[in-house]
C-alpha cells in the first residue's frame, strides 16, 4: 500500500487530456506512468512535482545532423515550408538547436536554460551530465543549447533538434554526449553530409562513435543517412563508396538516399513518407520506452542502490574488524608485557572487559557506518547523473541508514518489498498489452504491425 497519494502536476494534467484526444493507447501508457510515479514515490526516488513520464517524449521528435554545408538548414525549410525560413540557411549553428511549435507570429530564440529547466524539452538537466564531463560546464550551457519557437503548423505536436555536423571542436566530448542523447531521444535521425567532402576520414574521432552508437540503438533503422549532392558539384555521388566508408568507422545499418537536381523529387517524397509515418514511430517508441522504464527500475535503479548498499556494509564491517583486530593485537602486546591474558581469566574481569568492549564497538561502528554512507551517497548521486536517471538514488540509499539497519545485517533497500515487485510485473504486463491496442489504433486487420517492426535493419538505396 502507497503511504500517500502522489499528485499530477498541472502540465502533466494537460498532456493527459491531449493524449485523451490523440491516442487512447497512448492515454493508458501515460496513466501506467502515473502508477510507476507512485512507486517511486512510495521509495523516495522522486518528489511529488516529479514524474518518470519526463523520462519519455510524448510527441515525434526528428534530429538532423549535419554541417552547415550539408544541406541541413535548407532540408528543415523546405519540411516546415514556410515563406518565412525557420532557421537561416547560411546560419553556422554551432549550438544544439531545439525547434519547437508557438503559436505566435513573432518566432523566439530563448538560451539554452530555458531547455535544460523544462521536462517538456529534450535535454531536460543535461547540464549535470555536462558538469561530469568537465568542471563549468553547466555554467555555460547557453552555448551548447537554444530553443526557438515558430507558428509553422508542421512543428505542431513535434520537435525538432538541429545539431551540429562532426567536424573536430574543442568540446567533442560535450558534442559527442548531446549528440547521442538527441538521438536516442528521436524518432526519426537524419544524418547529412556534403556531397562535396567525400572523405570521411577526416572525422572518425567523432564519427566513428556516433555511429556506433546508432548501431547499439533498438531502432538502428532510424537513422537516415543523406548525400546532399549541390547543384555546384559536378562529380556523380558514388553511393557504395560512401557506404564502405561508413561501414569502415562503425555503420552496421541504416537507410540511405542522395539529394541531387536530378533525383531530389523521388528522394523528397520518400523521405516525405518517413516524415508522414512519424507519428506510428513516435507511439511505438513510447511504449517501448515505457517497458523499459519498468524493467530499469528493478535492473538499474534499485541494482544501483542494492550495490550501494552493499558496498557500504563491506566497508562498516571492514573497519569493524579493522578495530577488533587492533584490540586483539594489544591483547598480543599486553600478554607479552604483563601477563594480561591471566588477567582476563578472571570472570569478573573478562565480564566487564566484553561490557566495555561492546559499549566501544557500538558507537564506533555506528560512526563509521554513517562515515562511509555519506562517501556512497555522493557516489551514487555521480552514477545518478551518469546514467541520466530521474530517479534519487542517494534518497533510497539513505533512507536505510538508520540504527537497527547500521547494526542488524539488513542489505534490502527500504520499501523494495515483494508486494512491490508484483506491482512492477503487473505494469509491465498491462504495458505489454498496450502493443496491440496501438496496433489496432493504427490498422483495422489483424495484420497490424508488431511493436518490433521499427527494429528491422535495411539499407535502402535511391
Amino acid at each position: 500500500m502507497s503511504m500517500s497519494e502522489k499528485s499530477v502536476s498541472s502540465s502533466l494534467q494537460q498532456l493527459e487530456q491531449q493524449l485523451a484526444d490523440k491516442n487512447p493507447a497512448l492515454l493508458q501508457a501515460f496513466r501506467l506512468y502515473h502508477e510507476l510515479d507512485q512507486v517511486a514515490y512510495d521509495l523516495g526516488l522522486i518528489g511529488m512535482d516529479d514524474s518518470l513520464a519526463n523520462k519519455n517524449s510524448w510527441s515525434p521528435v526528428i534530429t538532423v545532423i549535419g554541417d552547415p554545408s550539408s544541406g541541413k538548414n535548407e532540408f528543415i525549410n523546405r519540411y516546415l515550408n514556410s515563406t518565412t525560413p525557420a532557421i537561416d540557411p547560411n546560419g553556422l549553428h554551432a549550438q544544439f538547436t531545439v525547434l519547437v511549435y508557438r503559436d505566435d507570429a513573432s518566432p523566439m530564440t530563448l538560451p539554452g536554460t530555458a531547455v535544460d529547466g523544462d521536462p517538456r524539452f529534450p535535454f531536460y538537466h543535461i547540464s549535470e551530465r555536462l558538469e561530469l564531463l568537465e568542471k563549468g560546464s553547466s555554467r555555460n550551457i547557453n552555448s551548447y543549447l537554444e530553443l526557438k519557437t515558430n507558428n509553422n503548423n508542421q512543428l505542431k505536436d513535434k520537435t525538432i533538434i538541429l545539431a551540429p555536423g562532426f567536424a573536430a571542436n574543442q568540446k567533442q566530448a560535450e558534442a559527442e554526449l548531446l549528440r547521442e542523447h538527441a538521438s536516442t531521444l528521436s524518432d526519426l535521425v537524419f544524418i547529412f553530409f556534403d556531397a562535396r567532402h567525400s572523405t570521411l576520414e577526416d572525422f572518425r574521432s567523432s564519427l566513428s562513435p556516433f555511429l556506433k552508437h546508432a548501431a547499439r540503438s533498438n531502432n538502428p533503422s532510424k537513422f537516415i543517412y543523406v548525400i546532399n549532392e549541390p547543384s555546384s558539384n559536378h562529380d556523380a555521388v558514388d553511393l557504395n563508396d560512401w557506404k564502405q566508408q561508413l561501414i569502415h568507422l562503425g555503420l552496421e545499418a541504416g537507410q540511405f538516399f542522395v539529394l541531387s537536381q536530378s533525383t531530389e523529387s523521388t528522394t523528397q517524397q520518400a523521405i516525405e513518407q518517413k516524415l508522414t509515418n512519424i507519428d506510428v514511430e513516435s507511439a511505438y517508441r513510447i511504449l517501448n520506452n515505457l517497458q523499459q522504464h519498468i524493467t530499469e527500475f528493478d535492473t538499474v535503479v534499485v541494482h544501483e542502490v542494492q550495490k550501494g548498499i552493499d558496498l557500504w556494509k563491506d566497508r562498516s564491517h571492514f573497519t569493524l574488524t579493522a578495530v577488533l583486530s587492533f584490540i586483539a593485537l594489544s591483547l598480543v602486546a599486553g600478554e607479552i608485557q604483563m601477563g594480561l591474558v591471566a588477567v582476563l581469566l578472571d570472570p569478573f574481569v573478562a565480564s566487564v572487559a566484553l561490557f566495555l568492549l561492546i559499549v566501544l564497538l557500538i558507537p564506533v561502528h555506528i560512526y563509521s557506518s554513517k562515515v562511509h554512507a555519506k562517501f556512497i551517497a555522493k557516489k551514487l548521486a555521480e552514477r545518478q547523473v551518469e546514467l541520466g536517471l530521474i530517479e534519487n538514488l542517494p534518497a533510497l540509499f539513505n533512507k536505510g541508514i538508520t540504527l537497527w539497519r547500521i547494526l542488524l545485517p539488513i542489505r534490502q533497500p527500504v520499501g523494495w518489498t515483494k508486494e512491490v515487485q508484483e506491482t512492477l510485473d503487473m505494469l509491465m504486463t498491462r504495458a505489454k498489452g498496450l502493443v496491440q491496442s496501438l496496433n489496432n489504433t493504427f490498422s483495422t486487420n489483424s495484420a497490424a504491425p508488431s511493436a518490433s517492426a521499427p527494429k528491422e535493419e535495411t539499407f535502402l538505396n535511391l
